[in-house]
């Protein structure tokens, strides 16, 4: 089985110097999403950051001066909160400004020594990665960083570089040329593996940029607490260390609210705003924001009045989270006594301690991709049984549902050949890749069924389209079961994700003992626009009348079989009372948000209208 090219690639790193005003501007370059990003620790420096940035002039449009006054700007809200304190600009090395002074000719020879130790900087900086990772992963993990070695090489050698520079531009300007139109070329490549190549050359000319201004350290897991992040795009794999640095909110150029960093940002709980266009370059370096993530507004350079109204109404926010907590262990009931079961959405390497603490009354969904996406086989069963069994051990007593792994399409792993589809996300996925490897269904089926003999453990599968995608996969189950004599059988469940699993459900479950819809794939094929994609956002709604009803079809539908509502839509306080009226009493959202939850829906009646 080959290996993925192109797919790893190490985080670049933060760099400030002062620009010509003195105001020290912060960069990097973006991570790239990849699923063995954990190894990309071997790949950076482990010393504090020495920040640089090109010298701007006074009239670059990215130079604000000092002094302004209050500027509040309107975007799209995306993460609810209040936060406020200095802004952290990053900015992408290869999207920085050049410096546009020129070079004199006899400025060439060092310029281009400059290039030449830089490069050899980097491709010492990949070989050491390359063996520290074929000691501790393997040789065709460390053989990525090689290849990539040799394309540094290759350009180097091309000889554009060196015509850049005969054009009296410095090193700086010459290498961020040559890179992005490799970088563009690549793009425009037809073949999509070639295309791949694009993200490869972009981190290079990166990393070769971060060593002519001598840069080290890691990316965003700098950012000091109690800043505000002003950062062009985000990914998920940002948002996590963000939440742990205490970042106070972030403000992203670009960002869907349907993405995967959106929804990571919320489970988070950190105020997110998006735009307007160009407020990246609008907003200054270390510069006061306030931001509101429910609101969508950001201001800049705040006065006195508007500081303290805005301090007023994070104390308000604040207190009401505390409120909530305070109850949160209590079970959920109406004023006209039904309960509703509140449970949490995990994944394999998120922090149990923090559903318990905010009251969840069990796991929804537990997602354990994380215990594949990083690995070049796949665990054994016993390894498997082994890793769940201590990851859900704080969970004992309560009910704990293990969805099974939901990878390709879009989510490739390494140890699975991936084959380019037309449309990723209409491909090859979920209940459709196990039932194409049975043997990997079998091993998570067995390792499922030995874990419910000593916990509350049901299964759930996922993305299941037709009835004969869940009666073949009902089949794989019993016929695990039969493996193990005498053993106690989990509920066998199915995520309905789909227009034609929500109007087909009827069918689906007749095989299963319990449903759950997931809402945010659902929206996203209901209404043809994907959640990741700012350029479709505005189409991109989970309170849209067809996704409502689609849910309330699969509550009729199915009158017989427990069914749950997971996803975004699950945790959106405006719309509880409706899914509670369609009949949802089982709702499984982000540990984050379970306290308010439960106490609106101890303010809630269902039978008012």
């Amino acid at each position: 089985m080959t290996q993925p090219t192109g797919c790893l690639r190490p985080a670049d790193e933060p760099r400030l110097r002062p620009d010509r005003q003195g105001r020290p501007v912060r960069a990097f370059g973006r991570r790239a999403s990849c699923p063995r990003r954990r190894i990309q620790q071997f790949s950076s420096d482990k010393t504090e950051p020495v920040d640089t940035h090109p010298p701007m002039t006074q009239d670059d449009p990215n130079v604000i001066p000092p002094g302004r006054d209050p500027t509040t700007f309107t975007g799209a809200a995306i993460s609810p909160g209040v936060g406020m304190g200095p802004a952290w600009l990053v900015v992408d090395l290869l999207e920085s400004p050049p410096d546009p002074a020129a070079i004199a000719r006899d400025q060439i020879a060092g310029e281009w020594s400059r290039i030449l130790t830089s490069f050899e900087q980097t491709r010492r900086e990949l070989e050491d990665a390359a063996l520290r990772i074929e000691e501790q992963f393997d040789a065709a993990l460390a053989g990525i960083f090689r290849a990539h070695g040799m394309m540094l090489d290759g350009i180097l050698s091309s000889g554009e570089i060196e015509r850049e520079l005969e054009s009296l531009v410095g090193a700086e300007a010459a290498v961020r040329r040559v890179f992005r139109r490799l970088h563009e070329r690549f793009k425009a490549l037809k073949a999509p593996t070639l295309q791949q190549r694009a993200d490869d050359v972009a981190d290079l000319g990166r990393r070769v940029l971060r060593h002519l201004w001598g840069v080290a350290g890691s990316s965003l897991e700098h950012v000091p607490a109690g800043n505000v992040l002003v950062v062009e795009r985000l990914l998920p794999s940002d948002v996590v260390p963000l939440s742990r640095r205490g970042v106070a909110a972030i403000v992203v150029g670009a960002l869907a609210s349907g993405a995967h960093a959106a929804m990571l940002a919320r489970e988070k709980r950190i105020p997110v705003v998006a735009g307007p266009p160009g407020i990246v370059r609008r907003i200054r370096n270390l510069e006061e924001l306030l931001v509101d993530g429910s609101r969508g507004t950001i201001v800049v350079s705040p006065d006195a009045e508007t500081r303290r109204t805005f301090q007023a109404r994070r104390e308000a926010f604040e207190g009401a989270a505390v409120r909530c907590r305070g109850a949160c262990r209590e079970p959920a009931f109406t004023l006209d006594r039904e309960r509703v079961t509140v449970e949490a959405n995990l994944g394999a390497h998120d922090d149990v301690e923090l559903a318990i603490d905010n009251g969840a009354d069990g796991v929804g969904l537990f997602r354990i991709e994380q215990l594949y996406l990083a690995r070049t086989l796949p665990p054994s069963e016993d390894e498997l049984f082994e890793e769940l069994r201590a990851l859900t051990a704080p969970l004992r007593g309560r009910p704990v549902t293990i969805r099974l792994l939901d990878v390709g399409g879009d989510k490739p792993v390494p140890f699975l050949p991936h084959p380019v589809e037309p449309n990723p996300s209409l491909g090859r996925r979920g209940v459709r890749l196990l039932l194409e490897y049975p043997q990997l269904a079998r091993t998570q089926l067995g390792a499922l069924v030995r874990l419910a003999q000593e916990q509350d453990v049901r299964i759930l599968v996922p993305m299941v389209t037709l009835e004969a995608d869940i009666r073949e996969m009902r089949a794989l189950f019993d016929a695990t079961l039969a493996t193990f004599p005498g053993a106690k059988r989990p509920p066998f469940g199915a995520m309905i994700e789909t227009p034609a699993a929500a109007l087909g459900v009827a069918t689906i479950a007749r095989h299963v003992d319990f449903l759950s819809v997931g809402t945010n794939d659902l929206a996203q094929y209901t209404l043809a626009a994907g959640r990741d994609d700012p350029a479709v956002s505005h189409y991109y709604d989970d309170t849209h009348a067809a996704v409502l009803r689609l849910l309330a079809i699969a509550i009729s539908d199915a009158p017989d079989v427990p069914i749950a509502l997971c996803g975004e839509l699950a945790g959106r306080e405006e719309t509880m009372p409706q899914l509670l009226r369609l009949g949802f009493r089982s709702l499984s959202m982000a540990p984050g948000l379970i306290p308010g939850a439960k106490e609106l829906i101890r303010g809630l009646r269902l039978g008012e209208g």
